[in-house]
């Protein structure tokens, strides 16, 4: 292999569609958010892509099997519009295989007629928030006002890096709106929280809304541990030369 390929296995008749994307990045809040929404709407896998520009290996599944790396490509079939999900655990590892990675993403919107491409993700804060804000970038003026009405805030401003900002980038390129929303996060731990506040957004400006109770139980069990983490750091057990008092 030696550029990025798409492996079709069927060619659904898709109604509207828009593109929702999740992959991998900080806190993992654009990933949990769109593996959540594929679990809870049953979506259907239809496509994969592998690429030269994923790690050098392969995975081994419970049974022996081994699997190539590679990002999966969902349908679900709504009633005023469809959706494409693409959600994997990898991106690109350099700035010109993320560009082809990207390419080949939108290739299989334009093919499908997305008229939309939504990427979620994390927006890297240095701690967890209890509300995280969803920060949103569009490609589009006219598609700021429902975005605020949805909750997003635009009081932001720097780089997206990775396929979060090239999808959008390169869709506008080609002629498809591009809306990008990204949770509040430390960006060092996995953030399921964020992943939720995303996804209340999300469930605003497309059908349907899904049931993000699961994410809520995550965070706190999330929180719990990091809380405990701290504490262990904070009072460390004594070494076998420290004084010990009884109180």
């Amino acid at each position: 292999m030696i550029e990025t390929t798409v492996k079709l296995f069927k060619k659904p008749k898709l109604k509207k569609p828009i593109m929702v994307e999740g992959l991998p990045g900080l806190g993992l809040v654009g990933k949990i958010a769109t593996d959540h929404m594929i679990k809870e709407l049953n979506a259907k896998k239809f496509a994969e892509l592998y690429s030269p520009h994923f790690p050098p290996q392969v995975v081994i599944k419970p049974n022996g099997i081994v699997d190539m790396m590679k990002d999966e490509f969902y349908y679900w079939k709504g009633k005023r519009h469809d959706i494409i999900f693409i959600a994997g655990e990898h991106q690109a590892n350099n700035p010109f295989a993320h560009y082809e990675v990207a390419d080949a993403i939108v290739d299989v919107a334009k093919r499908n007629k997305v008229k939309t491409i939504y990427t979620l993700g994390g927006y890297g804060v240095g701690y967890l928030s209890k509300k995280p804000k969803v920060f949103a970038a569009v490609t589009n003026e006219k598609l700021v006002p429902k975005i605020k009405k949805a909750g997003a805030t635009f009081d932001k401003m720097g780089a997206i890096v990775g396929a979060a900002g090239l999808l959008i980038g390169l869709g506008k390129l080609r002629g498809i709106d591009g809306i990008c929303l990204m949770g509040e996060t430390h960006g060092q731990i996995i953030d399921a929280r964020a992943a939720k506040a995303v996804l209340d957004v999300l469930g605003k400006l497309i059908e349907p809304k899904v049931n993000t109770r699961e994410l809520e139980s995550r965070a706190k069990e999330i929180e719990k541990m990091v809380e405990k983490s701290i504490r262990k750091v904070e009072t460390p057990e004594p070494g076998p030369d420290s004084t010990r008092y009884i109180r």
